[in-house]
């Protein structure tokens, strides 16, 4: 199959989005299939796919793209499009119309839940337009699928539910002193490591009063100007693998914020135990019964306790840890994943 796979994300950024992108990706070329990605800067960072430039500006996301597109699926012989998220823009379903092509839409998150005011009306029209042009959805947790159902009226048996992945082979278990060694760290001293944007749902006021209630040292890397700052992602097994415990806070923005959390399957595959605390049941029960960690509501006393009572208990923590690598090992690769993404293209296009 050859995909025409657009995205608006700077893939140069070490975010969860340029993870995901390559993960899957990757995993559909090793899969046999031809992908051309279309990106901003034409720039994709250990992605082995031919990228396309998308010339950045605002003009150019809403309109101009549409040209960009149809060019590169026209030269590419796509297929199908795969667009990764609805970014509040009408060109990947209408360059999916000029193809003749079918139109496969990955919802990570719903952009109306970031926005407010009259932005909030335009991220909804613009959901309504692409999924009224969408062959299938593909998106990574039941929650954004019955929000999808819901709200926009898009039939549940045209999503296909696909949860994030992991790199295994760049996340696995390190030599804790050697780790800190490397980066600095105190030999002696416990250490509670959180990888995340930091944005205002990951409460991180909760996190730091969790975290000061145990003594331990809290590391946090992943935006400029908090903790270590952003660090390329090929560096983030390193930190993990000098933590002692991997902390997950989430204050979800809605009811049906769904969540496939790649940095908990990261923290898991380098065998760390994850002390999460959300009010979103579905992270808490995926941490639950998967067996690499504990899971809270989102309180900093609770959060606190189980933070210190891993602390406390090594051979919990040993163990916690094996069991979360092995889970993700079966059911969190992104091998995994892209046999799922592959699995909604084929119907897309209606592949036996």
């Amino acid at each position: 199959m050859r995909v025409l796979y657009l995205t608006f994300d700077d893939l140069t950024v070490p975010y969860a989005w340029s993870t995901h992108v390559r993960g899957v990706v990757n995993g559909l070329i090793d899969r046999g299939h031809a992908v051309r990605l279309v990106c901003p800067g034409g720039r994709a960072p250990g992605v082995r796919a031919e990228c396309a430039t998308l010339p950045p500006g605002r003009m150019h996301h809403y309109g101009g793209s549409l040209d960009t597109f149809v060019r590169e699926g026209e030269a590419f012989k796509a297929d199908a499009v795969y667009v990764r998220g609805i970014h509040g823009t009408l060109t990947p379903a209408k360059a999916a119309e000029r193809l003749g092509k079918p139109l496969v839409v990955e919802v990570n998150g719903l952009l109306e839940h970031e926005v407010s005011g009259w932005r909030r009306w335009l991220a909804r029209r613009s959901h309504r337009f692409t999924l009224a042009r969408a062959a299938r959805v593909v998106t990574v947790s039941p929650l954004l699928k019955a929000a999808l159902s819901e709200r926009y009226g898009f039939p549940a048996d045209r999503i296909d539910v696909v949860p994030n992945g992991v790199d295994v082979e760049l996340f696995r278990p390190g030599d804790r002193d050697a780790a800190r060694r490397k980066l600095g760290l105190p030999l002696d001293r416990p250490i509670v490591l959180c990888v995340a944007s930091f944005y205002p749902h990951h409460a991180l006021e909760v996190l730091t009063e969790a975290v000061a209630k145990t003594g331990a040292l809290l590391v946090l890397v992943g935006k400029e100007g908090v903790g270590a700052g952003r660090v390329d992602h090929e560096r983030v097994p390193e930190y993990v693998a000098a933590a002692d415990v991997c902390a997950y806070v989430l204050r979800a923005p809605d009811r049906q914020f769904g969540f496939s959390p790649i940095k908990v399957f990261e923290y898991m595959a380098g065998a760390r135990p994850v002390a999460a605390a959300t009010d979103l049941e579905e992270v808490r029960a995926l941490v639950t019964a998967c067996g690499g960690g504990v899971a809270v509501d989102l309180d900093a006393a609770r959060l606190g306790e189980a933070i210190g009572r891993l602390l406390a208990d090594p051979a919990e923590r040993e163990r916690l840890g094996r069991k979360g690598r092995a889970w993700v090992e079966a059911e969190r690769t992104w091998a995994r994943a892209a046999a799922g993404v592959e699995e909604a293209l084929r119907r897309a296009v209606g592949y036996t």
